[in-house]
């Protein structure tokens, strides 16, 4: 069969000639009415031969969760209701992406082939901070696979397919447009810069891929929001190369680590912009012994660039910071009283619990966390449906919370007793605090409440 590639572009900007021509009156017609079928059987030749394409290398992941039958004691696997999707990059060696969410605490999960066939899998490595896993499972034959493409060349307007398996329908092809580029704040990850798309994307297809007219890997699906209609995220490609690579050859992903807390610019944001510089972020911390405090940047600069990346925001900053090599020489670009500042920076590497934090100017600092209001994209992440409260989105190195076993993903209910809604209830109630106090949470973790003791500082 033949493959369409880009000259498909050309067909389906040509359908809507071809509709317009289909509804014109009939007399005197008839040649451009057979010229317009032509051009809408072109454009669904066009897309079959893509699905045919692509879809054999889409596969369905369910997680297995063990439990105990207490009459044999034995162990039996118990199918949960839902279930992801991956994408096989290479298929030599069994090798596929997904997300980390659809994997996330299981060793062995089982991978579907389209057609029906099982097998179970091996998790080689799996990164919370940007949602991404890589799975592998052993095959005598080579398995369909798809290509990486590249992300960095990117329009909106652009069309794109999805696949995955919404609701456990499995092999769905959906059809779209990039809808937006370097979305972040999504508050889905930690190093986000989402593709959006209108290419429908439902629960399940989560770890499946989004495809060029090629049928090119540009993104990986993560993400959608429950309560809009065809607002969906992926992971851009270019992202899940590097994270990728280095799950397959160590198991983790290395980064670099600054040794800074950042937040946004406020009173300075006019200086910045008047020079050209972009929005930037304001370091508020230096933290001792670290890169940073050793190539002598201060609290008060402004970094409105690193390497060659201009930074507009702390999320930037804490992703193009997460992406350098540690060990490597960067030159991070500062405004300092004024003026425009070069300091050589050679990046350490970030243990787990190390990163560029974004540290507020406020009581909640001291707790050493930050939260969020519950959205649904939230909810659907750490499973918090039908409940009320902030969610944790980080723990800061060596802070109180780490220190009293807070994580990501907690639900924090109430407050020494008091019943916390919203993020606007949560820094009033931290806000009439002093440092010294010892604070009790009541925390929604998994399938329990939890009460937890944050004790104040000495």
């Amino acid at each position: 069969m033949k493959v369409y590639n880009r000259t498909a572009l050309k067909v389906f900007f040509s359908v809507f000639c071809a509709l317009v021509i289909l509804t014109l009156p009939r007399h005197g017609v008839a040649a451009d009415i057979s010229s317009g079928l032509s051009i809408l059987k072109d454009m669904e030749a066009a897309l079959v031969s893509l699905a045919d394409k692509t879809r054999p290398a889409v596969v369905t992941i369910t997680p297995y969760i063990k439990s105990k039958n207490k009459k044999s004691r034995s162990i039996r696997r118990v199918r949960p209701t839902n279930t992801g999707t991956g994408v096989i990059i290479d298929g030599q060696r069994g090798l596929i992406v997904t997300n980390s969410h659809v994997v996330k605490d299981m060793s062995t999960p089982e991978i579907t082939l389209m057609g029906g066939k099982k097998f179970q899998g091996k998790v080689l490595g799996a990164d919370e901070e940007t949602d991404l896993a890589v799975v592998q499972i052993e095959t005598k034959n080579r398995l369909p696979e798809a290509q990486f493409g590249d992300s960095s060349d990117l329009h909106v307007g652009q069309f794109v397919i999805a696949v995955g398996n919404p609701f456990g329908l499995d092999s769905t092809m959906t059809f779209g447009i990039v809808s937006g580029l370097n979305r972040e704040n999504i508050n889905i990850s930690r190093y986000e810069d989402f593709i959006q798309t209108d290419a429908s994307i439902n629960p399940g297809n989560s770890g499946g891929p989004l495809l060029n007219l090629d049928g090119e890997i540009i993104g990986i699906n993560t993400a959608i929001i429950n309560y809009a209609q065809n607002i969906g995220f992926s992971i851009p490609v270019n992202m899940v190369k590097a994270v990728v690579k280095d799950l397959i050859e160590s198991g983790e992903v290395r980064r670099g680590w600054l040794g800074v807390g950042i937040e946004p610019v406020d009173k300075e944001k006019k200086v910045v912009e008047n020079l050209g510089l972009g929005q930037g972020v304001y370091i508020n911390a230096i933290f001792e012994g670290e890169p940073a405090e050793k190539a002598g940047l201060k609290i008060g600069d402004i970094i409105f660039k690193v390497g060659g990346a201009y930074v507009k925001s702390p999320a930037t900053m804490i992703r193009v910071v997460g992406g350098i090599t540690p060990g490597q020489l960067i030159n991070v670009h500062v405004l300092r009283d004024g003026q425009k500042k070069v300091v050589p920076v050679t990046m350490g590497i970030a243990k787990k619990k190390e990163r560029v934090v974004m540290l507020p100017r406020n009581s909640i600092r001291s707790l050493g966390l930050a939260v969020r209001d519950l959205s649904n994209v939230l909810k659907e992440k750490y499973n918090l449906f039908d409940k009320e409260g902030v969610v944790v989105t980080d723990i800061f190195p060596d802070g109180r919370s780490e220190k009293a076993s807070l994580k990501k993903g907690d639900l924090i209910m109430a407050i020494n007793g008091q019943s916390i809604k919203s993020r606007v209830e949560f820094k009033k109630v931290v806000g009439d605090l002093v440092s010294d106090d010892t604070i009790f949470l009541l925390i929604f973790r998994g399938k329990e409440s939890l009460h937890i003791t944050v004790e104040g500082v000495n």
